[in-house]
């Protein structure tokens, strides 16, 4: 059986996906170089002064957890189209919900959410926003009217949020 296991100490993250068998026996051995590595590459704040606060990590959802509003994360993307929205909106059940899919019907009350950067005329080009997306590979739709961010689209929004 194969798992898949991901740290992440500070700018060091390491991924792993294979046997099962490696984990149980080589995990405690792997543990102590990945934190080995960590302090030696000076991550490690001296005595009295706090790190950094990272935001938190959901294991079980591979993601980060941000505690933004969708009008957070649209003013720090910059926000200024009905697709940049759609986005900002789908990163925040992402980072925010800690959700891999998301109805339709979420997606447009999070877009809502945002009534600063919110247009009507979103709502109503929204299936032409979506397509248009999805052909950007930004998303996807696992099943109908339910949608997810491609790997790709994830990675870049949460490098530009974290």
């Amino acid at each position: 059986m194969n798992s898949k296991i991901r740290i992440k100490m500070g700018a060091i993250e390491v991924e792993y996906e294979g046997s099962e068998a490696f984990l149980k026996e080589e995990l405690p051995k792997f543990l102590a170089a990945v934190s080995d590595l960590y302090v030696k590459s000076g991550s490690v704040s001296p005595p009295g002064i706090p790190e950094t606060p990272q935001p938190q990590s959901d294991s079980s959802q591979g993601s980060t957890v941000l505690e933004m509003t969708t009008a957070s994360i649209a003013s720090k993307l910059g926000v200024n189209s009905g697709p940049q929205l759609v986005l900002a909106a789908a990163a925040h059940l992402r980072f925010v919900k800690g959700l891999d899919k998301f109805p339709r019907k979420q997606l447009t009350e999070q877009m809502r959410s945002a009534s600063s950067f919110f247009k009507e005329s979103y709502v109503s080009n929204l299936s032409k926003t979506i397509k248009t997306l999805m052909k950007e590979n930004k998303l996807n739709e696992p099943s109908n009217e339910v949608y997810a961010l491609t790997h790709a689209s994830e990675q870049d929004l949460r490098s530009r949020l974290v």
